[in-house]
């Protein structure tokens, strides 16, 4: 390990314990982007970056930030730069500060910015995941309820949005992982406009 590295992980230890605070304070614990789904694409994070040999301290404060600004328009570029106010102040590198910024401003699937490095692959790769399979169900039907929208209206998004997350996933890793979660949303696509078409047939 290099001074760099060991720099890195001494200010990541010293630190992870008040980014937690600071992210978490602008979440509610419940919802369908709440902290609950940032621990999720922390654990996917870990997950897929073992396998993928990624810098596992980037991938984590980068999960840890990636949503922070979530009610921004833009909120992926919003959220990469709120961590460019808070990382430096903690002592992380210029360059360490970079590839956080890159991971979190290239997450989102409606910002359309292409992911170059592993760490912002996976960090993509990951977000995504958490919309997909059983999970995803349980996010749409959060979000729908949160907004008051009816039951037509998680079809839609499943049809229109989810199931076209398998085709952008970047990493082997992830790939193997949406395959079930794939099915899983079709399965429960299919029974959800079944229904819906036996009560409108109904009236």
């Amino acid at each position: 390990m290099s001074s760099l590295e060991r720099s890195r992980c001494d200010c990541y230890r010293h630190n992870l314990q008040k980014m937690e605070e600071i992210c978490h304070a602008g979440f509610e614990d419940i919802g369908s982007h709440a902290w609950e789904h940032v621990e999720r694409v922390r654990v996917l994070c870990r997950k897929i970056g073992k396998s993928e040999g990624a810098d596992h301290i980037i991938l984590d404060v980068a999960a840890l930030f990636h949503d922070t600004m979530r009610a921004s328009d833009d909120h992926a570029l919003e959220s990469a730069e709120f961590a460019d106010t808070v990382l430096p102040l903690m002592g992380f590198d210029p360059e360490f500060c970079d590839r956080v910024h890159e991971a979190i401003a290239t997450h989102s699937f409606s910002a359309g910015r292409i992911a170059r490095s592993i760490e912002a692959k996976i960090l993509s790769d990951a977000d995504r995941l958490d919309a997909m399979g059983a999970m995803g169900v349980y996010r749409t039907v959060q979000y729908n309820l949160e907004h008051g929208y009816p039951a037509g209206r998680v079809a839609q998004h499943i049809r229109e949005k989810l199931l076209k997350l398998e085709a952008l996933l970047y990493t082997e890793t992830a790939k193997k992982m949406a395959r079930g979660r794939t099915s899983i949303l079709e399965h429960y696509l299919k029974g959800l406009e079944e229904e819906l078409l036996d009560a409108s047939n109904s009236k």
